[in-house]
This record gives structure tokens, C-alpha cells and sequence, in this order.
């Protein structure tokens, strides 16, 4: 497997509006490659990639059983009220017209009277889960255009970073941090 440290602006995957996503390099070195998971487009940080099929399905297998810690790091407006928690959202999923249950444990790493540094860790994986997660806190995560409550901070870029990845491979266990970009540290 190889872990990279997807960059701000870039799709995991393709879609006809998208010029280049992750899957096309990866699929441009070798067809054996694959995704194991994805991360929104505007989210930088930490992304698995499988070089075969056997460890695609080990990956996966990995998720389903929440036996990959993921952390993320996000930069938010406001502050909780709660400065440690864990959230129970139902999401809901317009492809099926359902809600989808999510778990995310949250912690505040450092605050000023606007502003909090929030590591989260998603216990489910749904989409857009810690942004919808960050506004129900009423502290949307910095340059989130989709799911802020005002528009302050609108021109920024999104705020968010897979930071780290734990998790036992082949008896081995591994741990991987990202490299913060430079519009987070801002």
C-alpha cells in the first residue's frame, strides 16, 4: 500500500466536471492500483492507496470493522459548547431518500473567543459527515461553502485535514501523520 498526502482542490475520484482526479494518476502508474477510500475534494490529508486487489479487499475489510483510526483536524468558527464529545447525526442520504447514522467523537485542542482547533474522529465514514458534524456544533469548519451558517470566511479555503491514520496491517502496526498545508496553518 502507499499512503499520500492529498493536496486541497483535487477530486479523489472522476467525474465528467472534474479534469484529473487521484484515481487517474494512480491508474495512469499501474491498473493495479486502487482507492481504498475517499476524501472530499476541497479536504487535504492522509489517503490510502492499495497496490493490488487482495490488499483493496484487506483495506476495506479494515474499514467496515473500524479498525482504521482516522483523525482530522479542522479549524472552525466558534467554539462548542461541549469542548469533548461524542455526536449522534442522522445524515440524510438523497441517493436513497434515507438517513444514515453517524458517530463522531470531537475534542478541542485549543480555542479563542472565535475560533477552535477541533481534531475529530469519525467512528462512521458518511460524506460530508464532519462538515454537517461542525455545523451542528454551530462551528462550521473555516471555508466550508456548503454547510457554513454565515459568510464569514467565505473566500478561504476549506479548513480540514485528514491528519493522521492508525491502524494493524500484517501484524505490523502503523501510524501516519500528514504534512499540514500551508492554508491551514494560516
Amino acid at each position: 500500500f502507499i499512503i499520500i498526502n492529498k493536496w486541497t482542490g483535487i477530486s479523489t475520484q472522476g467525474e465528467s466536471k472534474i479534469g484529473i482526479s487521484i484515481n487517474d494518476i494512480i491508474k495512469y502508474i499501474s491498473n493495479d492500483y486502487n482507492l481504498v477510500h475517499r476524501l472530499d475534494k476541497d479536504t487535504s490529508g492522509l489517503l490510502i492507496i492499495s497496490k493490488n486487489y487482495k490488499t483493496a479487499r484487506v483495506f476495506s475489510k479494515l474499514f467496515k470493522e473500524h479498525k482504521i483510526e482516522k483523525t482530522y483536524l479542522a479549524i472552525c468558527q466558534g467554539v462548542p459548547k461541549n469542548l469533548s464529545s461524542i455526536v449522534n447525526l442522522d445524515i440524510s442520504n438523497k441517493k436513497n431518500d434515507r438517513n444514515l447514522e453517524t458517530v463522531t467523537k470531537y475534542k478541542v485542542i485549543n480555542k479563542s473567543k472565535n475560533l477552535s482547533l477541533i481534531f475529530y474522529k469519525p467512528i462512521t465514514g458518511r460524506m460530508h459527515q464532519l462538515r454537517i458534524v461542525s455545523n451542528y456544533l454551530n462551528c462550521p469548519i473555516i471555508g466550508d461553502s456548503k454547510y457554513r451558517n454565515n459568510k464569514k470566511y467565505m473566500n478561504e479555503k476549506l479548513k480540514l485535514n485528514a491528519f493522521s491514520l492508525k491502524f494493524i496491517y500484517k501484524n505490523y502496526q502503523y501510524e501516519f501523520n500528514s504534512v499540514l498545508p500551508e492554508h491551514v496553518l494560516k
